[in-house]
């Protein structure tokens, strides 16, 4: 617990700012956080990010890329770069409706993260929790290799899990959220605060 601490008292003020960056967020800036989560399953966030920037050069939201195109832009930056091109043309395609979706008055965050993974092809819980906290929802667990690594270290869970179905990914959002409220630092912080201790920066 010292050494979480101390990160973060190192890295607080960095975190907090992001996060204010995050809730500043808005069309077209949301269709390209949306995009750069549908790259980074089994990949590097830099380099995922560094495509992303690659697409909205070449104005992808109102301009026609060729699929081809999106290959060769993905196939060095991230993994399964054929999936994840046709799943960015496809919510490109339905993007109009998801961010009604997302604009929804009567609904809650979990609601709109479980409509996210029913209706964005390749957005699973941990890719919707992402993109919907990196346009300012709050109290989503991104559960991805790192925070699991932090959390077994921390002892919130045992072990690594296997795999993560919807199930089990709720009930390690509920002891991630319960472990946030122990050490008084919120989920969103502690999630970039770990990010940024592994790799010395506050990313997203």
């Amino acid at each position: 617990m010292k050494e979480l601490k101390s990160n973060y008292k190192k890295y607080w003020k960095d975190i907090r700012q992001r996060l204010k960056e995050f809730e500043k967020v808005t069309h077209p800036n949301m269709f390209y956080e949306l995009c750069f989560c549908l790259t980074t399953p089994q990949s590097n966030a830099k380099k995922c990010n560094e495509a992303v920037c690659l697409l909205a050069g070449k104005d992808l939201l109102n301009s026609k890329v060729h699929l081809q195109e999106m290959h060769q832009i993905l196939q060095p930056r991230t993994r399964f770069f054929r999936n994840k091109s046709r799943y960015i043309l496809l919510m490109k395609r339905d993007y109009e409706s998801i961010k009604c979706i997302v604009a929804g008055k009567n609904i809650s965050p979990e609601e709109i993260r479980e409509e996210l993974v029913l209706r964005v092809k390749g957005m699973g819980m941990k890719e919707s929790s992402h993109f919907l906290r990196n346009i300012g929802f709050k109290n989503l667990a991104i559960l991805d290799r790192h925070i699991l690594r932090n959390l077994v270290k921390y002892k919130v869970i045992p072990e690594l899990p296997g795999s993560l179905n919807k199930k089990n990914y709720l009930e390690i959002e509920k002891k991630f959220q319960s472990f946030a409220k122990k050490v008084k630092i919120p989920m969103d912080e502690l999630d970039l605060l770990f990010w940024a201790a592994e790799t010395g920066e506050v990313f997203k």
